[in-house]
Formats: structure tokens, C-alpha cells, sequence
């Protein structure tokens, strides 16, 4: 509502873990709760102050990223919570390659509601999951 009462613009970040399932079928759920947990602080790390980070349910986190100037200042952020994964995480003896796939939307070029943006940020996100070559896909409006 702020951003459209004051012309403004923010992006909406959708991450999925990818393999995730996997991660819990070899390593057990113990392994699993401290990976999502661990996921958290690496992207979290990657945001300014302002920015809200929040788990969706699974392995799957959208990121709200207010207080951009253009679509550029959300793909930087985009950007970073994709690179975040690129160290492995050890986990009690266990060492995890873990990637994310990152889908980006952007208020109010991909869409005006919340449920709008969030629709582009995961068709983005699936783009990506399935175009591993650029994990970062922007929504398609």
C-alpha cells in the first residue's frame, strides 16, 4: 500500500533450496533442520536492515526488499542470496554443496497484489530451477 500511495518500487524474492529432499533422505532431519537453519543465516547475512526474510514453509523463503531505486538495486540483492551457497556447509562431519534456485519480481512492473508478486517471483524462480545456467531469473510480465 506505502509504495503505491507514494509511487514506489520494490522487488520480492522468491528462493527455493534446491535437492533439498535429498539432504534429508541421505543425512537425516537432524542434518536437515540445521542446513535450512544455517540457509537462513548465510541469506539473511546478504540483506541490508531493512529487508525481511521469511521462511514459507519447506525449503522454500521469499525475501521482501523494500526501499530500491530500480529493478538493479533488487537484482544485487538477488544475486548475493544466490552466491551465498556457493561455500559448502559442514554439518556435523557431513559437507553439504547446497544451491538455491532465485526467482525475482518487481512492484510494480510484475505485479500489483501480493499474490501477483508472488506468482512472478515463483514462475521466476522455477525459470531458473529449470535454466540452471542463470539461477537468478527475473519475472517475465
Amino acid at each position: 500500500d506505502k509504495a503505491g500511495r507514494e509511487a514506489g518500487i520494490f522487488g520480492l524474492i522468491y528462493i527455493d533450496l534446491d535437492k533439498f529432499k535429498q539432504v534429508n533422505d541421505q543425512y537425516g532431519h537432524r542434518v536437515g533442520d540445521i542446513y535450512l537453519q544455517e540457509a537462513a543465516a548465510r541469506m539473511k547475512r546478504q540483506l541490508r536492515a531493512q529487508d525481511i526474510l521469511a521462511r514459507l514453509g519447506g525449503d522454500e523463503f521469499a525475501v521482501l526488499v523494500s526501499l530500491v531505486y530500480s529493478r538493479a538495486d533488487a537484482e544485487e540483492i538477488a544475486y548475493r542470496l544466490d552466491r551465498c551457497f556457493d561455500q559448502p556447509f559442514v554439518i556435523e562431519g557431513c559437507v553439504l554443496n547446497g544451491s538455491a534456485s532465485v526467482g525475482l519480481a518487481i512492484y510494480p512492473e510484475d505485479g500489483i497484489s501480493k499474490d501477483g508478486l508472488l506468482s512472478a517471483s515463483d514462475a521466476a524462480m522455477y525459470l531458473a530451477k529449470n535454466s540452471k545456467q542463470n539461477s537468478c531469473v527475473h519475472a517475465i510480465g
